[in-house]
């Protein structure tokens, strides 16, 4: 699976939201700026993947990197 900038600050958001944390929280928690984590969240930058793995070490979520198949 493929994803888009707008697909993974979706995924984000959600996470951020099911574990009831705002922007700041998660600001704090990882050490970037709340306009950092809202520009990621709104699919308006394509975020360093250290960047993403700080994030989603947070949410508690996974990244995963599969070899595509070739037929």
């Amino acid at each position: 699976m493929v994803m888009n900038k707008v697909e993974l600050g979706k995924i984000i958001r959600a996470r951020r939201k099911v574990l009831n944390l705002t922007i700041g929280e998660l600001s704090e928690y990882t050490g970037l700026s709340r306009t950092t984590i809202s520009d990621i969240e709104l699919g308006k930058t394509n975020p360093r993947l250290d960047i993403i793995s700080e994030i989603f070490r947070f949410l508690n979520l996974e990244m995963k990197i599969e070899v595509k198949q070739v037929k």
